[in-house]
């Protein structure tokens, strides 16, 4: 493949499987015509697939796949489009929870022909790729049209802000180290329009992105975050344990990550420390003084899994902030509390706990369900049939695609 080339047509496509021996039939018509059928057998674990290169491609460029597909299973678990990533020749694992989907898997499934708009994202280390339309265990599909390109920004024609809203959990962390700026970076390249951040507070009183309580587990350092200073935190690494690409990676303050957002568009989603309250209550004026300075009046959502701290934070701010409570589950005390928050709030509630039971009763509400921290493909189709409107994930980056 040229190092110049950006992009399959369809009509290529086609004419490069003319070439090679597989499981495709072509019915073949006029160019905008011809119906490629990709099957697969359900006896072994043989995958047919239809795998497209590219070479010479950059951090932060948008892989588009658009397909006009019949699925013929009408099932999940059967057909795919997937993206692997290479550094050198050798295969690019960051998503070391599960290396078999490290780009994310989208499936082609449902009734009919579906035209079909799925997104992928360059990360860093990557220098080139290879997209991949496959079948497996006894799937089998029709395509009427497929492209694939890559381009530096996302086209117009994806629209976001339509259909279920993806956030971006602490970043695109299926790609980058969690709560770090090429983390936060890469979500807004990948077209998230909502980013979740959490936060922690140092001994000398600053605001730094970070889940736990310690370093432990996302540094080469370890200790309490509480007893040690910004000055401390700055001589680890927050990126190494990740990715060899990521070394010398610093812990971001608070205050640099709304700042990055608010510029660049995307709605950060503050992750309220649980402690935040008491004698460290003075950190919730500091997060909406942030919040004010950076123009994200109205911008902006906080949720958390404390009441008091969601309390406290709504008496200081009021409507100028969305609020999301954090849970497994709600009653009608969690609605009624949490209408008292203000006029745009919603409940956040945990995949693999969330019930038919919790939507109906948020929605009959007026009250809006999100789910976390969710990357199972079906499970999140099952959910947006359901009425939830909102998925935390780490890298399936949805926003605007049809599916």
């Amino acid at each position: 493949m040229s190092m110049q080339r950006r992009e399959y047509q369809y009509r290529d496509i086609i004419a490069m499987l003319k070439d090679t021996a597989g499981g495709y039939a072509l019915q073949e018509g006029p160019a905008c015509n011809t119906v490629l059928t990709l099957t697969s057998n359900p006896d072994t674990e043989v995958v047919n697939a239809i795998s497209l290169p590219f070479s010479d491609v950059h951090y932060g460029e948008c892989v588009i796949v658009n397909a006009l597909v019949l699925s013929e299973t009408e099932k999940f678990g059967m057909s795919y489009c997937s993206i692997t990533y290479f550094r050198a020749g050798k295969r690019v694992i960051y998503n070391t929870k599960n290396s078999e989907v490290c780009g994310g898997e989208y499936q082609f499934y449902g009734h009919g022909w579906k035209d079909y708009r799925y997104r992928f994202v360059i990360p860093e280390g990557v220098d080139s790729i290879e997209v991949s339309v496959f079948c497996k265990n006894g799937g089998c599909i029709q395509i009427k049209n497929l492209e694939v390109f890559i381009c530096k920004e996302i086209p117009n024609i994806m629209t976001l802000g339509q259909g279920a809203k993806f956030v971006a959990h602490l970043g695109m962390i299926g790609y980058a180290p969690r709560n770090t700026m090429p983390a936060f970076y890469l979500a807004k390249r990948a077209g998230f329009r909502e980013c979740v951040i959490n936060m922690n507070d140092t001994s000398d009183g600053y605001i730094v992105a970070l889940h736990n309580d310690t370093i432990d587990e996302t540094s080469n350092g370890s200790g309490n975050v509480f007893d040690m200073t910004l000055a401390e935190l700055r001589n680890y690494d927050f990126g190494g344990y990740f990715n060899e690409v990521y070394s010398c990676t610093e812990i971001p303050l608070l205050d640099d990550v709304l700042k990055f957002m608010s510029k660049s568009g995307i709605r950060p989603v503050l992750r309220l420390s649980s402690h935040f309250t008491g004698e460290k209550i003075g950190y919730l004026e500091k997060v909406y003084e942030m919040v004010k300075k950076n123009g994200l009046i109205g911008k902006c959502t906080a949720k958390g899994f404390s009441t008091t701290v969601l309390s406290e934070l709504s008496k200081m701010a009021g409507d100028h902030l969305r609020y999301g409570y954090c849970c497994n589950g709600i009653t009608q005390v969690d609605v009624d509390w949490i209408k008292s928050l203000g006029k745009d709030v919603y409940f956040d509630i945990n995949y693999n706990a969330l019930t038919e039971a919790h939507v109906k009763l948020a929605l009959d509400n007026d009250i809006k369900v999100e789910s976390w921290i969710i990357n199972d493909f079906q499970r999140i189709v099952e959910l947006i049939e359901m009425g939830v409107t909102g998925f935390t994930t780490d890298f399936y980056c949805l926003d605007g695609c049809l599916f």
